[in-house]
């Protein structure tokens, strides 16, 4: 494992950089949004630039990547990176921000391929499982320390906006002067719609209500945390709570999940979530305290669904089909996300700043609904039957799958090793 890390201690040391920068922007925009005199609305569109650049960088850059290579699309997409975060200081345009909110989502949807293409050719059979557990870890406290570095700065002042734009440039540099050979790369196979739906019908309504809500929280979070009375320190440990509770609640859920029926736990987690979220808006800012807490429960179960809607739809498949499914389901979810923050501003917008915890509240309930219908509709895979929970940051893109153990397990496979498969008996796998 220690030779592994060393290999590719440059592309963690990029993404620790440019999670930090991503996740500085998001506090960094929320706040300034409003100061700068942009209306609510304007600010969900706004931040919904990130998630429509995300989803289009998803579908395009595997593209380019293939064609001029891995170095040279990471030093161009953080040189878009860099220069979109210094354009918010210059032109206070709503229009221009959106823009370069979308430019930000494709250079980072792109960064991330980069990084987690990179990472499958280094890895191996025995420190796969840990090389994805490290990106895990890497890309949540990028962007935790990222969110609480809204407090160095002045309100209003350019600096951390220079201090964004630096850690995205610097992220870039080791990758450029590594002696690392980069890898080839195939971009990940795709997955009709209708098929998606025929696999698993939860997975995808559970993907779009994830991006939705994920969406709504990163998107106007920061909004409602100005509103509400909390300065931005405390905005910035506001928004931190919710990627911090990944990094705490999301094995523990996953581990239950491998132990029973998965549909339980993602009802459970559901549950839990949406009484987590409308209990943080019962709480004023004099109560900081409570907030924090209910908020990092609320994203630790949120993450959570996440990897459990992509394990949940791996249960019905062979692991050769994991990758496409799995890519298709990351799709989903961020065309989900480029509705999220407009719609959360359309509802502050109408009934009010006290409505936009319930109303992340009432999707998580009507997802519960769906799932109990689909607890009746669908006989549940047996634990024993079940493929093992991969905890995948919510930032990553399709080709992060291929990290996982059981997608390397098939292919190192011969024919003769057909015995061994430990997907062969189950009668739940197409």
């Amino acid at each position: 494992m220690l030779r592994a890390i060393t290999s590719t201690w440059t592309l963690f040391f990029g993404l620790l950089l440019i999670s930090a920068g991503n996740g500085l922007q998001v506090v960094l925009l929320g706040t300034r949004a409003p100061d700068a005199g942009f209306s609510t609305i304007a600010t969900g569109i706004i931040m919904s630039g990130y998630f429509a650049g995300i989803f289009a960088g998803s579908i395009t850059v595997p593209h380019i990547l293939s064609r001029v290579g891995h170095v040279r699309v990471f030093g161009a997409m953080s040189a878009i990176a860099s220069a979109a975060v210094l354009v918010h200081v210059v032109f206070l345009d709503p229009f221009v921000w959106t823009g370069m909110r979308f430019a930000s989502g494709f250079s980072f949807a792109g960064m991330y391929i980069v990084c987690e293409s990179w990472l499958n050719e280094k890895a191996t059979n025995e420190t796969r499982g840990q090389l994805l557990s490290l990106y895990m870890i890497t890309n949540m406290a990028g962007m935790a320390a990222g969110q609480m570095m809204i407090s160095f700065g002045e309100t209003g002042a350019p600096g951390l906006f220079l201090l964004a734009s630096v850690m995205v440039s610097i992220a870039v540099v080791p990758i450029l002067i590594t002696a690392s050979s980069a890898p080839n790369f195939e971009a990940p196979e795709r997955i009709s719609f209708r098929r998606l739906v025929e696999v698993s019908p939860l997975a995808v309504v559970g993907m779009l209500f994830v991006g939705i809500i994920t969406s709504m929280i990163f998107g106007m979070g920061a909004v409602y945390g100005r509103a509400i009375g909390l300065n931005d320190s405390q905005v910035g440990y506001f928004m931190t709570a919710v990627t911090l509770g990944t990094l705490v609640l999301q094995y523990p859920v996953g581990r239950l999940s491998d132990r029973f029926d998965r549909r339980a736990v993602i009802l459970g987690a559901t549950l839990i979530a949406a009484v987590a979220v409308a209990a943080a808006g019962l709480f004023s800012a004099d109560q900081f305290i409570f907030i924090l807490l209910m908020m990092m429960i609320f994203g630790g179960l949120l993450f959570s669904l996440y990897s459990l809607f992509i394990a949940h739809a791996n249960d019905y498949l062979t692991p050769s089909q994991m990758v496409a499914m799995s890519s298709g389901l990351l799709m989903i979810n961020s065309a989900g996300a480029v509705f999220g923050s407009p719609l959360a501003a359309t509802v502050i917008d109408i009934i009010g700043f006290k409505g936009f915890m319930p109303t992340m509240a009432v999707f998580l309930l009507i997802l519960a609904g769906f799932v109990i219908y689909r607890m009746n509709m669908r006989s549940a895979v047996p634990a024993e039957a079940q493929g093992s929970f991969v905890a995948i940051p919510d930032a990553s893109s399709g080709v992060a799958v291929n990290l996982s153990p059981e997608v390397e397990w098939v292919m190192d496979q011969t024919v003769e090793d057909e015995e061994n498969n430990p997907f062969k008996n189950n009668p739940y796998v197409n």
